[in-house]
């Protein structure tokens, strides 16, 4: 069986990176690797995870300790393929990634960078303003770059041209198991959350970032609050377990909050009994480089509200989901209200949110892997792919069907 690593900052928890993790995991492993996670920090630690310093500070707000090299290469040596998840592109950690790309590149092991947040995209400043002169995102063309939007392949095409030339950049959207998202306990949740059988329960899975813009999501509970009047009481919950009021929140977020009608604040340890628990799951982002729990939600069967991040917009045109608008809160207010259109919503987004099914996977990883191994080696990487999980860049940068030309955003009429 053959070795691979799959390497981020942190893993193990709810977060979208870490949840694409676990998908990357499952479908290598069905091609016969046997993968081992190795990170800085784990929410969740399984006993095969190995712990390497220097990819995640000690204490919040703190620099990165220096990278264990040693331990690197000798797991590097050790293993036939290596998967950068998002550690190549968040510049939380500059000097682990680079130090990881010159072991990979000096042993030649075939490497899967794997983007989700380029520091360009980054609009909440934790990490100060973009620097290319860090060195991230990581772009060397011996390498398989795989972006999870075709926004992203376009920047990065434009600002590394020679990943065109080498056939090292391609898009692999994220993906969601279906049945595990269909086996949530509604009763047991909403009990154990204090909610009763009548509210009307706003999920917004998110982390407290500038770029979520959380006050936006407080604001639509707000309006739909006022629209049920004393018929139907309104419960906004968010699930970052940092929004705990005995740790201090930025002010714009704590002001929400201080305002946002039935304040629910925590996660489950099952997403299905997240969703499960949900009549409606917000994300009114800014900025997202997927943004995972709306096919999620789909797929469990619950309305979307969401908006306006410019990566929706992609994934909304290419596959013709029906999605709700977070700022008008009177159209959310009248499609609740009409069950049998918000069925027809449900079940044809659930139709098309399960064509990203995990299980669909494992062709297009089998792609990524032969790709990577070629360009180790010198060779041109991927050629061309153009499916429901993968697209080239080929068909990215302005070639007439790629998502280039694709600008219409289909808006529940």
């Amino acid at each position: 069986m053959r070795k691979a690593l799959l390497v981020s900052h942190r893993l193990g928890g709810l977060d979208g990176v870490s949840v694409a993790a676990e998908r990357w995991v499952s479908v290598l492993s069905q091609l016969d690797f046997r993968v081992t996670r190795v990170a800085s920090h784990y929410v969740r630690q399984e006993p095969d995870d190995l712990l390497i310093r220097g990819m995640w500070a000690d204490l919040p707000g703190h620099p990165c300790p220096p990278l264990d090299m040693a331990a690197a290469r000798e797991l590097v040596r050790q293993s036939d393929l290596v998967v950068l998840d998002n550690l190549g592109t968040l510049p939380s950690a500059p000097d682990a990634a680079l130090s990881w790309q010159e072991i990979l590149l000096q042993e030649g092991v075939p490497t899967i960078v794997r983007h989700h947040d380029p520091g360009w995209q980054i609009v909440s400043g934790m990490w100060g303003a973009y620097d290319p002169a860090s060195g991230l995102p990581l772009h060397h063309p011996r390498m398989l770059h795989v972006t999870i939007n075709g926004i992203t392949m376009r920047d990065f095409a434009q600002r590394y041209p020679k990943l065109l030339e080498s056939g090292s950049l391609v898009t692999v959207y994220n993906t969601v198991d279906g049945q595990e998202l269909l086996d949530g306990d509604r009763a047991r949740t909403r009990a154990e959350l204090n909610v009763a059988d009548e509210d009307l329960l706003v999920l917004h899975p998110t982390m407290l970032a500038k770029r979520k813009n959380i006050p936006a999501a407080v604001e639509l509970c707000r309006r739909l609050q006022r629209f049920y009047g004393e018929l139907r009481r309104v419960r906004y919950w968010i699930t970052h377990t940092s929004a705990k009021w005995d740790q201090s929140l930025p002010s714009e977020i704590e002001e929400s909050f201080a305002v946002a009608p039935g304040l629910v604040v925590g996660s489950t340890p099952r997403r299905s009994d997240m969703y499960a628990a949900a009549d409606l799951v917000v994300l009114t982002s800014i900025w997202e480089g997927f943004g995972q729990p709306v096919p999620e939600a789909m797929v469990a069967g619950k309305p979307v509200a969401a908006g306006p991040y410019p990566v929706l917009e992609e994934l909304v045109d290419r596959h013709r989901w029906k999605v709700l608008d977070p700022l008008d809160p009177e159209a959310v207010f009248e499609t609740l209200g009409d069950v049998e259109r918000l069925r027809e919503i449900v079940s044809w987004n659930r139709g098309r949110a399960e064509k990203l099914d995990t299980s669909n996977l494992v062709s297009p990883m089998r792609t990524l892997v032969r790709a990577a191994e070629d360009l180790a080696n010198g060779r041109t990487g991927i050629r061309a792919a153009d499916s429901d999980l993968m697209i080239s860049a080929t068909r990215s940068v302005g070639e007439e069907g790629g998502p280039a030309d694709r600008s219409g955003f289909s808006r529940v009429p």
